[in-house]
């Protein structure tokens, strides 16, 4: 896949797979091409050059809404919920939206108590029927997860999901996701600055520098490439 903006390229024929129930981690500098990435794969950009395949079919080209819809979901690195609404009401949102072959059928009861298990799932121990525009950075993290997985998506991608926060909320959260891909059986591919959640968590990792791929491998592999470590740390 390749994406350009005029003379610049952004993304640089790169090809990667990720296996069903891997967890993947992205990493690279600033400017490396990793969230225009995460936007191709999911519909809300489309490549110069270059196909997406999901589950043996090509999505390049469809919506964010119908990648929702085959299965593939997305968190993001700015949150963005529902302010105005209640915290549960910001879950049901998705519940309601669904993915065709997995919409929850029921009443408003029923479905509440599935966006409840949500929000116990993610750790988000704020009152439901708070305001979300009362949470804290942290609790809106959580909940930008649980809207993910309202829809019911077997990939997962997260765009730097502990940015900003402290050490205790980090690792509240990655024990969240740790939970969420034991209980859901999900294919997780992340994006994260902090190397050390991705080393913890990942099967395997992507370095990305200037659009390119750059290696690939095991963590403890990606940790002792030496174009990794210049890539970060400069030569010398």
């Amino acid at each position: 896949m390749t994406k350009k903006y005029g003379g610049l390229v952004a993304l640089d024929n790169l090809t990667f797979k990720v296996d069903q129930g891997e967890t993947v981690g992205v990493i690279g500098p600033n400017g490396a091409g990793k969230t225009t990435l995460f936007d191709l794969i999911t519909g809300f950009q489309h490549p110069t050059s270059g196909v997406v395949m999901l589950d043996g079919r090509e999505i390049t080209g469809q919506s964010p809404n119908q990648i929702v819809q085959r299965g593939m979901n997305r968190t993001f690195q700015t949150v963005r919920p529902f302010k105005d609404l209640t915290v549960l009401e910001n879950v049901l949102v998705g519940l309601i939206q669904g993915k065709g072959r997995l919409t929850r059928k029921g009443g408003s009861a029923e479905l509440k108590d599935q966006a409840t298990e949500l929000l116990q799932l993610v750790g988000l121990t704020r009152a439901p029927l708070s305001l979300t525009r009362n949470l804290s950075h942290g609790e809106l993290k959580k909940l930008e997860l649980a809207r993910a997985l309202s829809t019911f998506p077997d990939v997962l991608l997260v765009d730097e999901v502990f940015s900003g926060l402290s050490a205790q909320e980090t690792q509240e959260l990655s024990d969240a996701l740790i939970r969420v891909k034991a209980s859901r059986g999900l294919t997780l591919l992340m994006v994260e600055h902090k190397v050390s959640k991705v080393v913890q968590m990942a099967n395997r990792m992507l370095v990305l520098d200037h659009g390119k791929l750059l290696s690939q491998g095991t963590p403890q592999e990606i940790l002792s490439d030496q174009k990794v470590l210049e890539a970060y740390l400069g030569k010398g």
